[in-house]
């Protein structure tokens, strides 16, 4: 495994000159979550609001653009990953804190197709990495969505990954059924 350097913390402008999947896994968290609760947002015919267990003492609460892709019971009882760390976003006045990761055809437009990257394979609670780096040792920072948009997330032969890396924990990784070559947001 890769370690971070602990003896000097590198600044954030450090940080973005380092290769992808370095750099992804200095400034993402991706966290295994179950899915507890799908509620039609009352403001957005496309919106959920989606209630998760992230193995922490309080649930957390997203907003998710995949009403035109699942019904509610597809996605009640499943594991699927978070972006833990992104930016918290008000959607049509409900907070989202996180995003799920989904792919897509990289040969559509990003609203045509979406594939939710579900986890059965790990257990809630589980922060996943490239392969061959450890989990961060200390709470990051937010993620700008932007930012993180930027880092390359995208599936290959049917497993996700970023920079050659795939992603995953304890030599598990995700894996998607539909757009195994894609683009993952």
């Amino acid at each position: 495994m890769q370690k971070k350097t602990t003896e000097k913390k590198l600044t954030p402008e450090q940080i973005d000159k380092l290769p992808p999947a370095e750099r992804f896994s200095r400034r993402v968290i991706l966290k295994v979550s179950k899915i507890e609760k799908v509620e039609q947002h009352p403001g957005g015919a496309f919106l959920y609001i989606l209630t998760l267990n992230t193995g922490d003492s309080e649930p957390r609460q997203i907003v998710s653009s995949i009403v035109p892709f699942y019904k509610a019971e597809e996605l009640l009882g499943k594991n699927i990953v978070l972006v833990y760390n992104l930016k918290p976003a008000n959607f049509r006045g409900v907070r989202s804190n996180g995003m799920l990761l989904a792919a897509s055809d990289p040969a559509v437009t990003d609203k045509e197709t979406c594939e939710v990257i579900f986890a059965p394979q790990f257990e809630v609670g589980t922060i996943l990495e490239p392969e061959g780096f450890s989990a961060p040792e200390e709470e990051l920072c937010f993620v700008k969505a932007d930012k993180f948009a930027e880092m390359g997330l995208h599936t290959k032969s049917g497993f996700v990954e970023i920079d050659g890396k795939k992603i995953g924990a304890n030599g598990k990784f995700l894996t998607v059924e539909v757009y195994k070559d894609g683009k993952v947001k």
